[in-house]
């Protein structure tokens, strides 16, 4: 009943404002993918998908006779998934303080998995049936590609060391083989989308060299990798509407335009395409989701209704807001002396089973989106929202006063929870976002205080030839650690990663936009950027390299020529959540829009068959093949 109200209440939250708003009529009610025969009722936030309904419904998937389908309630920690219909219990045993992703289901009906840990040793696992079949040490990212009931394909890559696509054989009493038949060695080539299509690997390929980028045709028995079929560095793997008659083979676009338009479609595609609907807002923030995840997503749909006026955006926006504040601790029951009431608490930072954590950046990650999301909405954000987001703030603000620091000016994490690092001065990054949280309230004295933590954290700051450099924790953490005032010069500055949550909020303040400071940052950004898509870790060019370490979320507030030319084309991470938003932080509707798709059908080669060009945003939004806003009602 709890759920059926929350989404009653959704509905009539986003029907009445969207319509009602300056006196215009809605634009459309359905979002519809007509590939994936999908939509979305922008009334109520229910999504349609292959015979299933919800509000937060993920996957719907076949293989063979066996139907996989996963959803999430508002707040629920882990999803429902059933496979046939049958709750698959394992998923949530086998969570716990871990991440799981990439169901795969076989034509027997078992289902893969992979698991994530963020303590202890950090390994990933791949799970069969909840089963742990292989584990991979932190070093190693691993994907899973495919699972059938004879094999498991995953590409793996060890730090230093290049992409491989592995095949693992299953043995008829279902135990994966340890040793892998290696299929491609990708070398010097960074792997995008693929496809696997009998013995053949379609894959869009960066190989180093403008003539290399691409879409690759590779044969599996060789694992030769060729010359690309199709050279361009915006080619990609597709599937369009059966209606636009193609020839067969590989469906393939490359995208062109004027940089305005091209930011526009990745920062679409990447939010309509993948989380449709707004999925992943039911969410709890067990695993990182609302902070990591959604908040990022809420920040570019507010950021390009502000931009485009376009109803979808704020619809959609509206729908991520009623559910993150639905899935807070509070309502959900799971509020505890350790964390405030208003909070989401996670449970992948925790060492100990069922442990909660409400970790202050998070916290700060979800409210700042939240406040800055519900301003660019303008009058589409309802009183009661605004009211509630306000609230909210006020709660955590409250909370955490236990934890500020008068003396140092600034907060400390909790004493009182099982965390490594209780008691310490937090990192700048949880500094400087949660003074974002403060700003936003009506109180002078905490704006002070706010203010006052930004000017600490500039006057830490070290600048050389490129630009600004700060450390990951503030110089009294070290010294507290008993490090001599001397040796500081000795730890490591900032990652780029944790720069770009900082700077998500350093932007809003006066002293944190000004000449210098921006211009140390951009400096910093553009130094950066001459590494290409292998970044190093850290601020000063130092530490491991790789593309997980590319500038995305808050570096787009400091954009530079360069930085605005390069998110004109696909980047490292293209439809990660943070960089969806420096995507949509970086369109500017004002600017000249043209986009041209050239459709190609690719086999032995590629032939071009069809081009589609607009000259406006609003040709897009309308005539474009992969989604479209009507005033449709969505099929049952």
């Amino acid at each position: 009943m709890r759920y059926l109200l929350q989404i009653l209440g959704l509905s009539a939250a986003l029907c009445g404002p969207i319509a009602q708003a300056a006196g215009r009529d809605a634009e459309g009610s359905t979002l519809s993918l007509p590939v994936q025969k999908m939509s979305v009722d922008l009334e109520t936030g229910i999504v349609s998908r292959k015979g299933e309904r919800g509000l937060c419904l993920e996957t719907v998937s076949q293989a063979g006779p066996h139907k996989l389908v996963v959803r999430k309630n508002p707040g629920d920690d882990r999803p429902t998934v059933t496979v046939n219909g049958i709750e698959q219990d394992w998923i949530v045993a086998a969570s716990g303080p871990a991440r799981m992703g990439a169901l795969r289901l076989a034509r027997d009906g078992s289902l893969a998995a992979l698991r994530t840990w963020k303590t202890g040793e950090k390994q990933t696992e791949l799970l069969l049936d909840g089963q742990i079949a292989k584990s991979w040490s932190r070093n190693t990212a691993v994907k899973l590609l495919r699972y059938t009931t004879d094999a498991v394909l995953l590409l793996e890559k060890k730090a230093g060391h290049a992409w491989h696509l592995n095949r693992y054989p299953i043995s008829p009493d279902a135990r994966i083989m340890t040793e892998a038949e290696t299929l491609v060695d990708f070398s010097s080539c960074e792997p995008g989308r693929m496809r696997i299509a009998g013995d053949v690997l379609w894959a869009q390929l960066d190989c180093g060299t403008s003539d290399t980028k691409g879409i690759h045709r590779i044969d599996l028995k060789t694992g030769a990798i060729g010359e690309p079929v199709l050279v361009s560095r915006q080619a990609e793997l597709t599937k369009l509407p059966k209606s636009f008659e193609l020839s067969g083979g590989q469906t393939v676009i490359d995208v062109s335009g004027t940089p305005a338009a091209l930011r526009f479609f990745y920062a679409v595609s990447g939010l309509f395409l993948s989380q449709t609907g707004e999925v992943r807002a039911c969410s709890s923030d067990a695993e990182g989701l609302q902070s990591w995840n959604q908040s990022y997503r809420l920040r570019a749909l507010s950021s390009l209704y502000q931009e485009t006026g376009a109803d979808v955006f704020a619809r959609l926006a509206l729908k991520s807001m009623r559910l993150t504040l639905a899935g807070n601790d509070a309502l959900q029951h799971r509020a505890d002396a350790k964390g405030p009431q208003c909070g989401w608490s996670s449970t992948i930072y925790g060492t100990n089973p069922g442990e909660r954590l409400s970790l202050m950046i998070n916290q700060a990650m979800i409210a700042n989106a939240l406040t800055r999301s519900c301003r660019a909405l303008g009058s589409l954000c309802p009183h009661d929202l605004a009211e509630e987001i306000a609230e909210t703030n006020a709660c955590l603000a409250g909370a955490y006063e236990r934890d500020f620091d008068a003396d140092r000016g600034l907060y400390r994490i909790n004493t009182d929870i099982d965390f490594r690092f209780a008691g310490k001065l937090a990192p700048w990054n949880w500094q400087i976002a949660f003074a974002g949280v403060l700003d936003a309230l009506p109180d002078t004295g905490l704006q002070e205080r706010a203010q006052n933590m930004v000017r600490i954290f500039l006057s830490e700051w070290d600048r050389d030839e490129h630009g600004g450099l700060w450390r990951y924790w503030p110089t009294g953490y070290y010294l507290e650690k008993g490090l001599a005032a001397e040796s500081l010069a000795e730890q490591r500055y900032e990652d780029t990663g944790h720069a770009g949550i900082t700077l998500l909020t350093l932007s809003d303040f006066a002293s944190g936009s000004s000449a210098s400071i921006s211009r140390a940052v951009r400096d910093r950004l553009d130094f950066l950027l001459t590494f290409g898509s292998e970044m190093p870790r850290d601020l000063d060019g130092h530490g491991p390299r790789g593309e997980r370490w590319f500038p995305a979320s808050g570096w787009s507030h400091y954009a530079t020529p360069m930085f605005g030319d390069i998110y004109s084309s696909p980047v490292p991470g293209q439809t990660s959540a943070d960089t969806l938003y420096a995507y949509a932080h970086l369109f500017d509707a004002s600017d000249p829009f043209r986009l041209t798709i050239d459709i190609y059908s690719c086999d032995v080669s590629c032939t071009r068959e069809k081009q589609l060009s607009f000259g406006s945003l609003q040709a897009f939004m309308s005539g474009n093949p992969f989604f479209r806003v009507s005033s449709e009602t969505p099929a049952n």
